[in-house]
């Protein structure tokens, strides 16, 4: 036994090298190439829900690496060394992309685009040509994918640089920093631009940098540092270029600012003007918009806003000589500002202005400067019907086409672009020329898509298609059940918690109307056989009488001017947190301007939220993206507690009563409750259930699996 294990044992170490030979073996380009392929592929599969996707990338990734490989050995006078390099590149940028995936660093819709941006800089690199302009386009994270890919040739220094420029300057607030440490970065120069847009008072602060500022030869740059210490800075910065194109002076700047509303024309001129401009001056741009927002709030929309409660000739005599490009761009400047009924005011008046004319010439004045925004926040209140027929049903059509086209170019908002578009769709139904464009319009840009093989914009336009049938079937949504879930419903026992209690949470602000709102809400628990409520220092808990209680807390509506308002619900929030109590059901109670503070309440239990807000509907993208499987309640247009507590009161009778949420039936008891006053019912009829929430929708459907292109 011993001679045979002595025998395997040299046979063993004879055949060892010959083992260590074969393992070392190194693989072909072409086999690696292929290694690299099924290992980007299966990072796909691991990431992407959408198996179409994954069955169009597949055929497309090995053709283009075949069809590149094919490219790089073409020409027989390029020497062997470059070629060589060349399918490195290719390896290295497989397995870049590959990892970016798996880590979730890139977008599968972004893969095509990547591997155009990578065959174009490599045909450069390979015949030594200049690439730089090749950069422009790619983003932060596809400029270092690129940068990484091409790192054995001597000009990744350069790529390495200008993707990293790409990802400081995206993060502004971070460029200080990040210049004092490295003073001599090869584009500091150009970040020191973004970083003065930003915030030029941090900028000339920093004693590290003073150097780099002291010796800058650009104009723009040097004449903001020089304003940053006026006294009158922020009157004069949102003219720094032209002061330092000796377009104006300072002096005639700050004796315009004597009458509000010639300054506040002027910079709105500034910025129509600079809007064709193509130069080094561009990003300087984002001064005057600076300008005009704070200028639009300081001079007009607060005042409208706090004038809420007078007479509309006092509340708007602010605007009242401002043309209609100052009032657009008052709109579309301060959209997240604007109560409702601000912004409902405004577009009366800049509608008022067209009376007798066609009212797409307004986006002939602007130059389609925010075009996107207007039309989005006219979907929003429910106007843009009314916009649409202020004009020819032609120059409407080519609106609705500028509109819906082209979603797919940024990966970063072309989903929130696709529920903007979906936020249309119920305000025109009722218009069939304007349905029937739209699904045109939808039809024309997915073929496209299809044609160039974004994949991206395949999936939004063929979701948008899915949503706008629905919308125009009526009665045809049970076909998006199947795939979401009932929207229809909300039943109970998804609300509850493993000790069968339903916990809500309900947000007051210390505001007028916060204080009238969180009185006239305990008068719907008064029944004591019901209801016991019990009170602490800063808020309350109310609990239904019954086996498989309701629970509610809410915070006292104290002074928001010392916001102590918010001090009570940062002392709810702990003490749940204590208890571990998590709500089902978050209620905000206050003006849409509050709403980013009663999101801080915001976790994944939540399955209901109504938002009480003037606007709340267009805050479902930020909510969804916490609470993946929240349904919404909410208003396109105003808030009010004469909604806000019959439908809380109807909710809590149902659960009271351990029945399910049929918001149908719920919809149409209110209704009926309603129609005794007209206004109250039009009012209602603003407010959006669950299962008519159709830009919801479009965001569940994209985070849907198994969607069919």
């Amino acid at each position: 036994m011993r001679k045979l294990f002595f025998y395997f044992f040299c046979l063993s170490c004879l055949l060892q090298p010959f083992y260590s030979m074969v393992a070392q073996t190194p693989l072909s380009p072409a086999t690696q190439l292929k290694e690299e392929q099924k290992k980007l592929l299966h990072n796909i599969n691991i990431i992407s829900i959408d198996s179409a996707i994954v069955r169009r990338l597949t055929p497309f990734i090995q053709s283009q690496v075949d069809s590149i490989r094919l490219f790089i050995y073409a020409d027989k006078a390029l020497p062997a060394a470059e070629k060589e390099k060349a399918e490195q590149s290719l390896l290295f940028f497989l397995n870049e992309m590959g990892e970016n995936i798996l880590k979730q660093k890139m977008d599968v819709y972004d893969i095509p685009g990547a591997i155009g941006s990578y065959k174009n800089i490599l045909k450069a690199l390979m015949y030594h040509r200049s690439f730089t302009g090749m950069m422009t386009a790619p983003g932060p994270r596809r400029s270092q994918l690129l940068a990484r890919a091409f790192r054995q040739y001597k000009d990744f220094p350069l790529l390495d640089d200008i993707a990293v420029y790409k990802r400081i300057a995206s993060t502004p607030e971070f460029i200080v920093q990040f210049l004092e440490n490295q003073p001599g970065f090869r584009y500091a120069d150009s970040l020191m631009i973004y970083a003065a847009v930003y915030d030029p008072l941090k900028l000339t602060s920093s004693s590290g940098l003073q150097n780099n500022i002291r010796h800058t030869k650009n104009i723009y740059l040097q004449q903001i540092v020089a304003l940053a210490g006026d006294k009158n800075a922020k009157e004069l910065l949102p003219f720094a270029t032209q002061i330092a194109e000796n377009g104006i002076t300072a002096d005639s700047v700050l004796k315009i600012r004597m009458d509000v509303t010639k300054y506040f024309q002027l910079m709105v001129d500034r910025l129509k003007e600079s809007g064709g401009r193509n130069n080094s001056a561009d990003i300087f741009r984002q001064l005057i918009r600076n300008g005009v927002k704070e200028k639009s709030l300081s001079f007009y929309v607060n005042h409208i806003n706090d004038q809420h409660s007078a007479a509309d000739a006092i509340r708007f005599a602010p605007v009242k000589d401002l043309r209609p490009e100052d009032i657009y761009y008052i709109i579309t400047s301060c959209g997240d500002e604007l109560y409702t009924s601000s912004y409902l005011g405004l577009y009366k008046r800049l509608m008022a202005h067209f009376k007798g004319q066609s009212a797409d010439s307004l986006f002939s004045i602007v130059q389609y400067d925010n075009f996107r925004t207007f039309m989005r926040m006219a979907a929003n209140y429910n106007v843009l019907a009314n916009f649409l027929s202020s004009m020819s049903q032609e120059k409407a059509a080519e609106l609705l086409k500028r509109f819906i086209y082209g979603i797919e170019t940024d990966t970063h908002s072309g989903l929130e672009k696709a529920m903007d578009i979906a936020d249309a769709f119920t305000g025109l139904d009722s218009v069939a020329w304007v349905s029937d464009q739209i699904q045109n319009e939808l039809r024309s840009n997915l073929h496209r898509c299809q044609s160039g093989q974004q994949y991206f914009g395949m999936r939004l336009y063929s979701i948008l298609l899915q949503v706008l049938d629905l919308v125009r079937q009526k009665n045809s949504f049970n076909k998006l059940w199947a795939t979401l879930g009932n929207y229809e419903i909300l039943e109970r026992k998804a609300l509850q918690n493993k000790k069968a209690e339903i916990i809500q949470l309900v947000l007051f602000y210390g505001d007028d109307d916060g204080i009238a709102s969180f009185s006239n809400f305990k008068k719907l628990f008064i029944d004591t056989s019901k209801w016991e409520i019990s009170k602490r220092t800063s808020w309350i808990k109310i609990r239904s009488r019954s086996d498989e209680p309701v629970i509610i807390y809410a915070n006292l509506p104290l002074d928001n001017k010392e916001e102590l308002d918010l001090k009570a619900q940062d002392s709810l929030f702990d003490f749940l947190k204590q208890q571990s109590e998590e709500p089902s059901v978050l209620i905000h109670r206050g003006h849409s301007y509050h709403l980013s503070n009663t999101l801080k309440g915001l976790t994944p239990s939540v399955k209901l939220a109504i938002l009480g807000s003037c606007g709340g509907s267009n805050n479902a993208i930020s909510i969804a993206s916490i609470s993946p499987d929240v349904q919404i309640i909410a208003s396109k247009k105003t808030g009010t507690k004469s909604i806000n507590d019959p439908l809380i009161d109807i909710i809590n009778e149902s659960l009271q009563n351990k029945r399910d949420l049929n918001w149908s039936a719920l919809w149409d008891e209110l209704t009926s409750r309603f129609a005794k006053d007209e206004s109250t019912l039009n009012l209602f009829n603003e407010y959006i259930p669950p299962s008519k929430n159709v830009s919801l929708f479009v965001l569940k459907l994209f985070n849907h699996s198994n969607r069919t292109l």
